[in-house]
C-alpha cells in the first residue's frame, strides 16, 4: 500500500473519531451563516423544538464530513477508483432521499415513531451505509481473484 493511500486511511479514521467526540461542538450554521464562534450543540432524541434551518444545516455537513470520512477509509483501503465512485453515489443518494426523509419525520415528530427516527438518525448522520461498503468491496475483490485463479 503506498504512503498516499496510508495518508488517506488514517485521516478518515482520525476526522471521523474527532467528528465523533466532538460531535455537540459541531455548530456549522453559527459559523457559516452568523460568522460567531460555534456553541455547544443540545439536540437531543426527546423532539424538543428547534429551529429548523439551523438543524439542517448542521445535519447536512455533518452528514458530509462523516460520508467523506468513509469514501477516504475507502480509498486508503482499495485504491481504485471504481470503489471510489461506488461510495460517491451512495453518499448522494443518503443525501438525496434519505436524509430528507430523517429530516422530515424528525419535524414532523409522529407519534410512536421516535425509535424509528433514532435508527434512521443512526444510518444517516453516522456512516453505516459506506461501512457497510467495505466488506462488500473485500468480498467482490476475493470473488474477482478466485475467478481469475
Amino acid at each position: 500500500m503506498s504512503l498516499k493511500r496510508w495518508a488517506f486511511l488514517i485521516l478518515g479514521v482520525t476526522v471521523m473519531v474527532a467528528v465523533y467526540v466532538f460531535q455537540a461542538y459541531l455548530d456549522f450554521y453559527t459559523v457559516l451563516f452568523k460568522w460567531e464562534v460555534p456553541r455547544v450543540l443540545d439536540y437531543t432524541a426527546d423532539f424538543k423544538e428547534v429551529d429548523k434551518l439551523e438543524y439542517t444545516v448542521n445535519k447536512v455537513f455533518r452528514y458530509l464530513l462523516n460520508d467523506l470520512c468513509a469514501i477516504a477509509i475507502i480509498y486508503g483501503l482499495f485504491g481504485e477508483r471504481k470503489y471510489v465512485r461506488f461510495a460517491f453515489y451512495v453518499m448522494t443518494f443518503g443525501l438525496v432521499f434519505i436524509l430528507p426523509i430523517y429530516l422530515l419525520l424528525f419535524f414532523a415528530q409522529p407519534e410512536g415513531y421516535s425509535s424509528m427516527i433514532s435508527h434512521l438518525h443512526r444510518l444517516v448522520l453516522n456512516p453505516v451505509l459506506m461501512m457497510l461498503l467495505i466488506p462488500a468491496f473485500y468480498y467482490q475483490k476475493f470473488q474477482s481473484k478466485a475467478g481469475n485463479a
